[in-house]
Order: C-alpha cells, then structure tokens, then sequence
C-alpha cells in the first residue's frame, strides 16, 4: 500500500514538473516576457552598477540559455558620455537549482565575443572604473556591495582593451582570456585559467597565464600569479591589506627580456639586450617591513649602456635599508659600493669604490670614443632629506687615473652641504704639470667661485676633444659671483703657441667681464691674437673688442692688421628684436697697400629667420664708388641691386687675390630678380681703358638681361684704335641654382659678331701650340643652331702678326692669314709668314672644329722654307719640310718630312741630365718626323766636333717621350781625349728607336804624335754615346800604355828615345794649348765651322793653323797657314754634289817653291 502511494507521489510530482517546464518552454520566448526581463535587467544594473546600463536584446532557449546582445556600460554615468563596455553578443548558461540551493546566480558558462573596453583617466586622475559598483550604505563607508554571482568558466574571445590618459592612447586586440568568477557581498574571487593576447604594433605576445585573486573586505591577495612571454616571465604571491598596511610579499620572481623594453614603451631605434632577474620577499607592515631584493644580470645592454656584470643585493628591516652588495662591471674594471639608509632617523651613507673603471666600456655608443682608467673612492654622507634642513659631505679621491689617455695623476675634491649651501672646501686636479684648483661657495641665493689654472699643455687634451693636432699652453683666472640664479663672471687668460688644424697662434689674450648672465647680461670683452696664421695666410694681430648690453643689444670693433700694407678695420652695433636680428656696422674699413675701401654711411642688415635684408648703402673704393641692396627671403626670392662708378679694375683684382692684371676703370649697373631657382638679371658695364694680359681697348661696353633661362647680350662694344666691335648674342644657359647650374641648354640661339682689330687675345686658347703677339684681327661671324650644335658664318683676317709656333721653337713674322667659318668649324684658306733668315712657312690649308665655341680637333698642312726649328732636346736646325698637324688642342699630333738645311746637336758623349720640363707642365703631344740632310750637320760636345750628314732620321714623340731611329754618318771632324784632337777618317752614330738619346757610335779617328817619329796613333770609338768604349793602335806599333803615356806626358815609360825631356814638355803643353784656343775660338766666335792648330819638333818644327767654313749650301772652303820654320800655306775649296759625292780644287805654296801647286780630284763613297 505504501508503495502505490510513493508511486502516486511520484507519478504526481513529475507532472507538475512537466506542466512547469511547458509552462516555461510556452511563456519564456514570449516577446513580453523577454521585454519585462531587458527593462528589468537595464534597471537593476544600472542601480547596481552606479550607472547607465543598456542591453539591446535577450532571449531564452531551452532549457537555460540566455543570449543577450549589445550590451553597454556607461563611462562615467550615461551612455552618452561614452562606454566603459560593449559587447554585441553575450551568452550564459544558467544553473536554476544550484542558485536556489546556494541563494546566488550561479551561471555555468559565460562567452563574450568581439567585446570592447575602453578605459579612460581624466587629468585629475580619476578612472572611468572608479565606483563601479553602488556601496552598501548599511555598511561602513567604501565597503563593497558585489551583487550575488557564481560564474564556473568566463570566456572573452577577441577582446579589444583601449587604455587612455591626457596625450596618450594604447590598444590591444586579439585578447582571449578564460576565467572563473564568484563574488558576493564585500568578497571577490577570480580564477585564472588562460590567458592569450597580442599587441601588433609593439608586437608583444602574451603566451601563457594564470593565478588566483581573492578580495575579501580590505585583503587583497594574488597566488602563484603567472604571466608570460617570449622573453619575460613573473610569477608573484603577494597578500595586502590597503587598510591595515599589512604586506606579506612571499614570492617575486621575474625575468625581464631586455629587448622587449623598447617595444613595451615604444622607443623605436634603440639597442638592448640581455635578461635581468629580480628576486625578493617582503612581510610586515609598510611602514616597518622586513625583507630583502636581489638583482642579477649579465651582458647587459641599455641603450648605449653596456654591463658585463650587474649583481645588486638590498635587505630591508624595519627603517633600515641596507646596500650589502653593488658589483658593476664593464671592461676590465669595476665599480663596488655599499651603503645604508636609516628612513626613521634620516641618515644615509654610500661609498663607492673604483678599480680601473672604464666608463668608455660602459657607453660604448658615444660618437666620441672614450677611454677611462679610473681609480678611486667617492663616499656620500648625510641627514636629512629635506633640503632645507639636511646635512650631507661628498668626497672624491681618484689616483692614478686615465681618461683618453690623459693622466687624472689625482683629484681630491670636498664637497659640503648645510643650511642649503654648497661648500667647495677643496677641489685639486693634477694632470701632469697642469694644475686646476676651484674654491668657493654657493649659497641659496648667491655665490662666489675662484677658478685659477697654471699653465697647461693642451696637447694632452687633444685625444679627448677630437683634435690630435692639438697644441698650446694655456693660463686662465676666474671669478664666478652674485646671485646663484644670475651671477656675474670675470675672467682673463693666455694661451700661447697655440696649433688647432692649419691654424696657429703665437699668443691668444683675452678678458671679460660679464654681469647678470641669465636675466640681462652686460659686460665687455677683448680678445687678442699675435701672429696668427691661416692656411697660407699670415695675420700679424687680430683684436676683438665686444660689448653686452642685455639680450637684445650689443656692440663689436674688430681690428686685423695682416701685414705693414694691409689692414681691416669693423665697428658696429648688433640689436635683437624678438627673432630679427639687426646688425649697423657704422665703420668700414679695409686697406691694402693704396688700396682703400671705405663705407660713406652705416650699413643695416637685418635677419629674421631664413629672411636677410640689406638697405641701400654705399662704398668707396679708391677714387670709385660702390651703392648695392638687396634682399633674400625664405621663399627662395632674391633682389640684388649694385651700382659701380669710376672702379679702378685692378683694385678689384688686388683684393680679391687674383694672378692676373687687369687694368681699367669700370662703371656697372646690376640688377638681380626672381629666385634663386630662376633668376632674373638685367646688367650693364663699362671700362675705360682697358687692358687684361694681351687685350688692349679703350673702351668696353656691355649691356645683356637674363631672362628665363635665356642670356640675351643686347651690345657689347669694343672701341680699340679708334675701330668699333659690336657683339649682339641670345645664348640659353641655366644661372640658377641646383645640378644644372651653370650648363648651356640645347635650345636655338643667335648672334652676330663683328670684331675690328681686335688683338691676338683671341687666340689664347691654342697658347699651348701657338702663341700670337702682334697683328691684326678682323672677324665677322653670325650665329644660329644650338650651344651644343652651333651654326657659324662668317670670316677672319690677320694682317702683321707675329707669333711663335711653340712645338718647333719657330719665329714667324708678317703673317698674313685668310679664314672663314662654316657651321662648326674654322677654315684656314691660306697663312703665309717668314721667318728668320728669310725663311718662309705657309699654311696651304686648315680646319678647326668647334664644340660649344670651344677649339678641338684641329688640322693645318704646314709647308716650310729655310725655316729654324728648336725646342727638341740636344738639336737645334733650319730645315726645309711639309709637316701635317692634327688631333686636338689639348693633345696635339704633329707627322712630316723634314730636310735638314743645318743643325747642331749638342748630344753628350757621357751621362746628362734630361732637359727640365716646362713650367707648369705641358699637354701631351705626338711627333712623326722623318729627318734628312747632306751636310751641315754638326755633332758638338766637350768630346767631338763632327759633321754628319743624315741619310734617315725618324723622331717620334709620344706622351712627351722621344724616340730617335736612323743612322747619321760622318764627312770630317775631330775626336778629343787626353786634350788631343783625333781626325776623323770615318764612322757612323746609330739611333735605335730607344725612349733615352744614346746613339750607338762608330768612329775612327787619328792623330799624329810631336815626337820626331812622327807616330801616327789611329783611335777607335765603340759603345754608346753615354757609354763610350775607345780602343788605340799606332803607327809604329806600340801598346795602348805607351800610346796612353806618349799622348799624355809626351814620352814611353821605357825612357829610350825620348830626347830632350825638357823639349817634349814643352811640345806636349803647346799641344794643350793649341787645342784648348782652338776650341774657344770656334766656339765663342762662331765664325768657322772648322779650328785646328798643330804644333811640329825636330828640324821641322813650327806651328800650323787652319780654318773651314761652308760659305753655301754645297760649298766648303779651308785655308791652311804655317808659322814660324814652316811658312807654307794651302786653300781647298770642295763642291758636294750628291750624297757621297765631292769635286775639290787644293792650291798649295811652300818656302821653297816660287810656284804654287794646284789639284783637282773628286772624292766618292759607295755604300754596298
């Protein structure tokens, strides 16, 4: 019977609970239910929550889901004002029974997706958050009231969190985070589960987290608080009472990666690295805890800062803080410290100490390299945080230190604080023989500070200033007073024998006095320099002389005398209004032996920013005169104005340095416009009197505008002798500013050039083929095309010039030439001139090219007549050739035949120096001559007097390097050695084509002995010119040592048959003499071509003397005369026709004959 009853029971109670859960499947999705539910959640919530909440929609599915969407917390009070929170899409999942049983909402799931909190702090400070949730007035004031809420798992998928202060704004995205959260009352629990977030734009990510907080009443706790990154990691346990001050701090560990910091605080472009561990543990109340801090790094970087090692151990007890370990290390060298603070009583000491510290390590990312050694102890000892009251010594000692290599021998420095004045009781620096000793006090609201230095050599400071070459001894005494906020500086000192670069000083003076250096500074100044050189320049005294009257205006005198002629002197007035700058320079003065420049009035220039302005002002310089203005602002727009009148040219050139001569007086108008881009000028000049280098003019006029990139020359006139040139030309040319400044542009132009007697100016720039002194110079020419294809009509003349033809060493004189133009080049139609000696050169035909009116590639057919040539090393001549001259003007090719009328070469039979180049140095030139000539040809040097003749002789030149090739054989001639003349019966001088002159040499010679044998000794000649080998034989046979000593004592060794000692002497030094005035005869008249004297002993002893000289071309005569026992006499005369070919006539008279004997032959050579 029971049993059916509980059935019954059963059977019942199912029922209701399947009518309930029709009832709620039926009534739950009802719109008007779940209208009454948003209405009544937006209203409790925002009771709850001390704000405006708002939910846009909620719906029920079976059995106990709830979706809710958009949902919005207020900001501050109402939604309008902005959201604290929004999130389009919530979803829970309710447990009925359980929030039945434990009389809380107990939710089992909660997924927020895409939600977004923004959290803002105004600029007093306060967050959007505070006052989240409506305290509970029935309870102390700021107790909590959370509302009853049991969440098992929180999911925030995509969550979006903004942090924002005044000037600032952070955001993270892409945040997942799973939690549980069960509140109620004044109590709080959250479980962290996972945690996953990264920032994109300081791209950190959050890999991993997790712990437990806990809010119970005024006790806050967090365990085994977790959080990581890729680098990073905490891991913290703390327990803290806000109320109470209680603090139990029983675990902190983190592990800070050092190259996260920079993306954390988003500092872009700096360097760290490395980890730093921080370990500790803290309990107790705030105000007395007990605990201790440890951290420990190595190879650190910060930024520049640089630590091998960094080990830093603190313990805390009650009110006393203790520094038990401070270890640095960068380098070799380390800094150790240790120290306590006593926060109840207020006392701290520190000492650090260092041992061979090297702050250069440490900052190793200074531009400037630093090296430092430092050794030594600083200690800080006080009482007292509060400055007026505190108490405090500071006391440095360092030894035996370097700083950039700079001895710090030692540094004692005391320092003392009280009653807010700062003692400096000692501060001694010993850096060698320099020393620097500061002494004084600054009090709160003055100040008095002694600085005085003994002579210090500046050398030693040049490493750690940057300047090696760094010279000087410096003396320097100073006094710093007054108010600490504006004091007054005094202050004199000397440097002497003072180097800074290509800069030198002999000695450098100065001293100021300076009041009120921050408010309104006032004083004066004077600076002087002796013997000061600049570069190349030598100034022998420069002095300064200032004057400070507040900010805004100041005056300056400087006064440089470089030498005994020339001197500078500036006084003016520097006013400051606001951002100008006004500069009134009153006196100008400049002179320069008796040039003088002087100002007749004040100039004003005024700045302001990038805007310059000059006010219309006047110079005078000599008997002219200077007015100019003009502007410059920052736009890039320019006005220049300038006005000359009577300007002696050569002073211009003077003072600008200049190595030319110009002479002249110049007026000019000049006017500049536009901008510095596009430039506008319009100008116009004139100088009297004209002369530059070879250009002579009575008068010059110029008139021309520039105008869009286009250089129009309306007049340029040239009144010379009487005769008017007209110049008009339209050239495009950029004179602006940037990459093509300055370039002619490829657009038409035009011109018409009518020059009348104009000078040899003109053709300067073939000075190096050709230089013109004297003619003529007529052109017309008219221009068309483009700068860079220009289009020339026209022609030229040149009547009476004189020039030298500079290759050859050539003298021409009444030239007379005929040219015309023809687009890009200069035609020569025909040049006729003579030369010396009634030479003749004529130029058949020519062409000159022009590229942008310069002269470039060049071609001339050179026909010359008995014509001198000189300027090609050891050879002079006059010579018949037809020579070609081509390539361009700065490399000139030269080719040709020449014949060789006569030459002399001046050839050494031993090693010479190379001809020295020209002055300045020549341009690169090649010659291609080949050289012919029968006779007249002579070899002369201190060991040969030979005439030759040429049969082929090619002379090249390349890059200035000269090449002979070709033989020259000998017609007669003499060979000296031993102060004997040898004749010469034959021979040859070989030219290899070798870049040294050195012919090869094949000679023979002989000579007859004074002895009464009358021994003809015959001489071989081999080798080179600048080596030559000689090899003797005689006539009787003798040995080369007998030869050697009959030509040089007169006698053998052996003593027979040497006669009369006495009269071979004698015979021996008349042999000397004769050949000694022999050659200076012939060589200081030059009015033979052949000198020779012989001397004769024994019976037939006498003297002889004979003379040669080609009277033409094809004729050489001699005449033989015989003195004292020998009285005969002979002439020859020899007519050379061909090369090897001569007929002779000889007349010959003796003492012993009445009639003179005459002989014809005829002498021929034949080469096989």
């Amino acid at each position: 019977m029971k049993s059916k009853h509980s059935n019954i029971t059963i059977a019942i109670l199912g029922g209701i609970i399947l009518l309930g859960l029709l009832i709620l499947v039926i009534y739950l999705p009802s719109p008007r239910f779940q209208n009454e539910v948003k209405l009544e959640t937006n209203r409790s919530l925002s009771e709850v929550l001390g704000r405006e909440f708002s939910v846009g929609a909620v719906e029920f599915h079976f059995p106990f889901t709830v979706l809710i969407s958009d949902v919005a917390i207020a900001s501050r009070d109402s939604l309008v004002r902005g959201q604290l929170l929004c999130a389009p899409r919530i979803k829970l999942q309710a447990h009925p029974w359980y929030s039945a049983a434990r009389r809380r909402l107990v939710i089992g799931k909660v997924e927020v997706t895409d939600a977004v909190v923004c959290l803002v702090r105004d600029s007093s400070g306060a967050w959007n958050f505070d006052g989240l949730f409506k305290s509970d007035t029935t309870k102390p004031k700021g107790k909590l009231n959370l509302p009853p809420l049991s969440v098992e798992d929180i999911s925030f998928k995509n969550l979006s969190v903004s942090i924002e202060t005044p000037g600032n704004k952070q955001q993270v995205q892409d945040i997942d985070i799973q939690l549980g959260l069960k509140m109620g009352g004044d109590k709080l629990s959250a479980t962290l589960k996972k945690i996953r977030a990264y920032d994109k734009t300081r791209n950190i990510n959050l890999t991993k987290g997790s712990g437990d907080f806990a809010l119970s009443g005024d006790t806050i706790k967090l365990n085994n608080f977790d959080l990581n990154t890729g680098n990073s990691r905490i891991n913290l346990s703390v327990k803290f009472n806000p109320r109470t001050q209680e603090i139990d701090l029983s675990q902190l560990d983190l592990n800070i990666g050092m190259a996260e910091i920079p993306r954390i605080i988003r500092s872009e472009g700096q360097d760290w690295s490395g980890n730093v561990a921080v370990s500790g543990n803290l309990k107790g109340s705030l105000s007395s805890p007990q605990g201790s801090l440890s951290i420990r790094s190595r190879e650190l970087k910060i930024n520049g800062l640089e630590l091998s090692g960094l080990d830093v151990k603190i313990q805390v007890k009650d009110t006393l803080v203790t520094l038990t370990k401070l270890y640095l290390n960068a380098g070799k060298g380390n800094i150790e410290g240790q120290g306590r603070v006593d926060l109840k009583n207020r006392v701290y000491d520190f000492t650090l100490l260092f041992n061979q510290s090297d702050f250069g390590a440490a900052l190793a990312k200074g531009s400037a390299p630093l090296k430092t050694e430092i050794n030594g102890d600083l200690r800080i000892k006080g009482r007292g945080f509060d400055p007026p009251k505190a108490r405090a010594t500071v006391d440095l000692i360092l030894n035996k230190s370097l700083v950039n290599s700079i001895p710090v021998d030692q540094l004692i420095c005391n320092l003392v604080y009280a009653d807010q004045t700062v003692s400096i009781e000692k501060f001694d620096l010993a850096s060698g023989q320099a020393k620097l000793k500061v002494k004084g006090d600054i009090f709160k609201d003055a100040l008095s500070v002694d600085v005085e230095t003994d002579e210090i050599e500046l050398d030693q400071f040049g490493a750690l200033l940057g300047m090696k070459d760094l010279q000087g001894k410096l003396r320097f005494t100073g006094l710093i007073s007054g108010l600490t906020k504006d004091p007054d500086v005094i202050g004199t000192f000397r440097l002497k024998e003072a180097v800074i670069s290509n800069v030198s000083c002999l000695y450098f003076d100065g001293s100021m006095s300076l009041k009120q250096v921050v408010s309104k500074p006032q004083g004066d100044g004077k600076f002087v320099a002796t013997g000061l050189s600049i570069g190349g320049q030598d100034i022998e005294r420069v002095e300064l002389l200032t004057e400070l009257r507040g900010l805004d205006w100041g005056g300056l005198s400087l006064h440089v005398v470089k030498d005994s002629i020339t001197e500078a002197l500036a006084t003016g007035m520097v006013e400051i209004k606001g951002k100008q700058i006004n500069l009134a320079i009153s006196k100008l003065f400049y002179n320069f032996g008796d040039q003088t420049v002087v100002n007749s009035q004040p100039i004003h220039l005024s700045i302001e920013g990038s805007n310059i302005k000059l006010e219309p002002t006047k110079l005078i310089a000599g008997r002219g005169s200077l007015a100019l203005e003009g502007f410059y602002h920052s736009d890039k727009s320019i006005y220049l104005e300038l006005n000359g009148d009577a300007i002696d040219s050569r002073r211009i050139v003077e003072l600008l340095n200049l190595k030319k001569t110009v002479h002249g007086l110049l007026d000019f108008d000049i006017k500049i416009a536009g901008s510095l881009n596009a430039p506008e000028m319009a100008a116009s000049l004139t100088l009297n009197n004209a002369r530059f280098e070879q250009f002579t003019a009575d008068r010059v006029a110029i008139d021309c505008r520039y105008v869009d990139q286009v250089f129009n020359l309306s007049k340029l006139t040239v009144t010379r002798y009487g005769q008017l040139s007209e110049i008009t030309l339209s050239i495009p040319i950029n004179l602006g500013m940037g990459p093509g400044a300055g370039k002619l542009l490829d657009k038409p132009m035009s011109g018409e050039i009518t020059l009348r007697d104009i000078g040899t100016w003109a053709f300067f720039p073939m000075a190096e083929l050709l230089s013109v002194y004297e003619g003529k110079v007529d052109l017309s020419v008219k221009l068309s095309g483009t700068p860079v294809k220009p289009l020339l009509s026209g022609e030229m003349t040149i009547a009476n010039a004189k020039m030298v033809l500079r290759p050859f060493g050539m003298y021409l004189h009444k030239v007379q030439a005929f040219a015309h133009f023809n687009a890009d080049s200069l035609v020569i139609d025909n040049i006729t001139a003579s030369t010396e000696n009634q030479g003749k050169v004529e130029i058949k035909r020519g062409e000159i090219i022009l590229s942008k009116f310069i002269p470039t590639t060049m071609y001339f057919l050179i026909v010359v007549d008995k014509a001198p040539v000189r300027n090609i090393p050891f050879i002079e001549g006059n010579v018949n050739a037809r020579i070609e001259i081509g390539g361009t003007v700065n490399y000139p090719k030269i080719k040709g035949e020449v014949f060789a009328n006569s030459a002399l070469i001046t050839l050494p039979f031993a090693p010479a120096e190379e001809p020295p180049p020209p002055e300045g140095g020549s341009k690169p030139m090649d010659l291609d001559l080949s050289i012919t000539g029968s006779q007249g040809i002579w070899l002369r040097n201190a060991d040969a007097d030979i005439e030759l003749k040429i049969e082929n002789l090619n002379v090249r030149m390349q890059q200035n390097v000269l090449f002979l090739s070709g033989r020259l054989e000998t017609i007669r001639g003499e060979y000296r050695f031993l102060d004997r003349r040898f004749d010469i019966t034959e021979g040859q001088l070989t030219f290899t084509n070798a870049a040294v002159i050195n012919p090869e040499l094949n000679l023979s010679a002989q000579t007859e002995l004074s002895d009464e044998a009358r021994t003809k000794v015959f001489l071989k000649v081999g080798g080179s010119a600048l080596q030559p080998k000689l090899s003797f034989s005689s006539d009787p046979s003798m040995s080369e040592q007998d030869i050697l000593t009959m030509m040089s004592a007169g006698m053998k060794l052996e003593g027979e048959g040497n006669g009369d000692l006495t009269e071979q002497f004698i015979n021996r030094g008349a042999d000397y003499l004769s050949n000694m005035l022999g050659g200076l005869i012939q060589k200081k008249t030059g009015l033979v071509d052949v000198v020779k004297m012989k001397t004769y002993t024994g019976q037939e002893k006498g003297a002889q003397v004979t003379l040669g000289k080609y009277v033409t071309r094809n004729v050489f005569v001699s005449y033989t005369r015989g003195f004292a026992a020998d009285l005969s006499d002979e002439f020859r005369a020899e007519y050379l026709f061909g090369k090897r070919s001569a007929l002779f006539i000889q007349r010959s008279k003796d003492e012993n004959s009445e009639e003179p004997k005459i002989n014809l032959g005829i002498r021929m050579k034949f080469k096989y």
